[in-house]
């Protein structure tokens, strides 16, 4: 009996020592490992201030060279994500890491990355895609994708709108790319199409005239092309005479306000009645 706890107590003292071993050499390495890890911590951080540099640098060139907002943002980002690369790269070889593995693995987590994100991918031809066609540009007002607005941001991912009530939305480049694009700035002119409704006992010459003459006295009318009023329908309550003007982009969306803004006093001086939805009662007893 007495044996076998001694035996114990042996086989428990040598598991301790060679647990005491373990640790130290575990220790050891760590100390001698140390001085890399402060080294490869020191090359990140200054890495981080270099690529920080590096995009200022290549900000002030775009700037400079007066490269488009878009195509500088969607640089931007593409150029921020390979100098972080990089920087890890070179991060894992003063880390003792083989380049071969490192190749290996950024190539094994590539096809699993590319397999598991392949509409991120998508996402980021589509970006090539609105870079190189050029679309449109930030603060042109589009339509894509059953959404309207203003052009924030072109990203390698996803494309930002601002809308006219000041909301943001993310489109998805490859559905950017893919759907068909309105680009109501890229020509300069706009035109504007406002109805008017005049009652069946309106005289059309005069209604036309009168129409005319507010909006060439529009202020954000332009002379040229010349503007026209048209009989456009033919009503259950009266008659539609739309005007067709054009205007400058930025006046697209104050335009029509201001036309009937002006031109309801205008019709109410001459007596034409701007009808409303009526019905008809006959008796016949």
């Amino acid at each position: 009996m007495e044996a076998q706890i001694e035996a114990q107590i042996e086989a428990g003292q040598e598991a301790v020592q060679q647990t005491a071993g373990l640790l130290a050499k575990m220790g050891q390495k760590l100390v001698d490992y140390l001085p890399t890890l402060v080294i490869a911590l020191i090359v990140f951080l200054i890495g981080m201030l270099i690529a920080g540099c590096i995009n200022k640098i290549i900000n002030r060139m775009m700037s400079k060279a007066k490269v488009n907002a878009t195509a500088s943002g969607f640089g931007k980002s593409l150029i921020r994500i390979l100098l972080y690369t990089v920087l890890i790269i070179i991060c894992l070889s003063i880390l003792g890491v083989p380049m071969a593995s490192i190749v290996a693995v950024v190539g094994a987590a590539g096809l699993a990355i590319g397999l598991a994100l392949q509409n991120s991918l998508s996402n980021l031809a589509g970006g090539f895609i609105i870079l190189f066609a050029k679309p449109f540009q930030r603060g042109d007002y589009i339509s894509a994708a059953g959404e309207c607005g203003f052009v924030e941001a072109v990203t390698i991912l996803y494309t930002e709108l601002i809308t006219l009530d000041n909301r943001s939305i993310y489109l998805p480049n490859s559905i950017v790319s893919s759907s068909a694009v309105q680009n109501f700035s890229q020509n300069g002119k706009l035109r504007v199409s406002v109805p008017v409704q005049v009652s069946y006992k309106t005289d059309l010459s005069i209604a036309k005239d009168i129409m005319l003459n507010t909006v060439k006295s529009l202020p954000v009318t332009l002379k040229e092309p010349a503007p026209v009023i048209a009989v456009t329908e033919l009503g259950n309550n009266g008659i539609t005479l739309t005007a067709l003007f054009w205007v400058n982009k930025g006046d697209y969306f104050i335009a029509p306000g201001k036309l009937l803004e002006a031109i309801k006093p205008a019709f109410d001086d001459a007596g034409i009645e701007i009808p409303y939805p009526q019905i008809d009662v006959h008796n016949q007893s």
